[in-house]
């Protein structure tokens, strides 16, 4: 069987690319676009080029993404390109493997390292989480551990140290998780629409109830439909926690993260945008569709608050 050369659109190159400097962010790596790019060609199995995007150099891929608010950029004194995420400082970001961790902060307080163990703090930082658990000093939450999760874990508690669910039940309302017969329903309407009758054969089989667990992600990854799916997914929980979100009378902008923005000259004159570099016109009427979802769903004080430019609105009387 052969693998489908299918190439990663923008909105799916933007966000692995993301999710990628999160993780090198978390695990304390230097997140230089030298050391990115081969970290996300083999995330994408290969799927990643930036001339299937449009453009010449790595370099501009990520100047386009920081245009477009996703990240920032910061040029390091050695000339390498510090890729940042929203919002970040270069100050608080390491510039090298061995920069601002907590042995700094050990040595600089004078202790010594006790064991072998504290002294990988050398080349290690404390996960997002775990960091949060121990900064976070608000007398409203109780910190834990989980040992079977192995991760930190933050939750509510009243002036009695109840969880606050128990004392206060009306301040939450419960999140229906797309369960696991869901998913993989999904899972089956996307691959039988795949174009590719060998890529369709593969995915259903990985499917069935006597195949072997984990085969659905093996050959997403052996026919470089990673990506593809991943976008998928994402679109299907969208429209999924929206739709709770109205049924719930929650404010839907309240489930959605911000995303930096970076401003930008007015344009010359009002004419019709130029489509995104490797977005089709397929991608893009099914973002119109996805906006159109979220948007029917919203308040009148949801959409009240929504951003528009000026343009769009003369464009649509023009």
């Amino acid at each position: 069987m052969t693998a489908v050369p299918l190439g990663l659109t923008m909105p799916e190159a933007l966000d692995v690319l993301v999710e990628l400097v999160h993780d090198w962010r978390d695990r304390g790596r230097v997140t230089t676009t030298a050391g990115l790019k081969p970290g996300l060609q083999q995330r994408t199995a290969g799927a990643f080029s930036e001339q299937t995007l449009g453009f010449a150099t790595f370099r501009d891929f990520v100047q386009a993404a920081a245009a477009a608010g996703r990240v920032g950029l910061h040029q390091m004194p050695s000339g390498h390109w510090m890729v940042l995420l929203p919002g970040e400082s270069p100050d608080d970001v390491p510039t090298s493997s061995y920069s601002r961790s907590a042995a700094a902060d050990i040595a600089e307080a004078g202790v010594r390292p006790a064991s072998p163990r504290t002294a990988l703090a050398s080349t290690s930082r404390l996960r997002h989480e775990v960091w949060h658990c121990f900064v976070d000093w608000a007398p409203d939450q109780r910190r834990v551990w989980d040992r079977h999760s192995r991760r930190g874990v933050m939750y509510p508690v009243d002036a009695d140290g109840r969880p606050a669910w128990e004392s206060t039940p009306e301040r939450f309302t419960k999140i229906p998780a797309a369960d696991m017969s869901t998913q993989v329903g999904w899972m089956r309407e996307w691959a039988a629409a795949l174009p590719d009758e060998d890529a369709r054969a593969a995915l259903l089989a990985s499917l069935d109830e006597t195949a072997q667990r984990g085969r659905f992600r093996q050959e997403l990854t052996h026919l470089g439909l990673v990506a593809a799916w991943r976008s998928e997914l994402q679109r299907r929980i969208l429209a999924h926690a929206v739709a709770w979100a109205h049924e719930q009378s929650v404010d839907v902008t309240d489930l959605l993260e911000p995303r930096a923005r970076t401003a930008s000259a007015p344009p010359a004159s009002i004419s019709k945008p130029a489509p995104a570099p490797g977005v089709s016109d397929d991608e893009l009427a099914q973002l119109r569709a996805l906006l159109h979802l979220v948007i029917d769903n919203m308040t009148l004080a949801e959409l009240a608050s929504l951003p528009v430019r000026a343009e769009h609105l003369l464009r649509v009387h023009a």
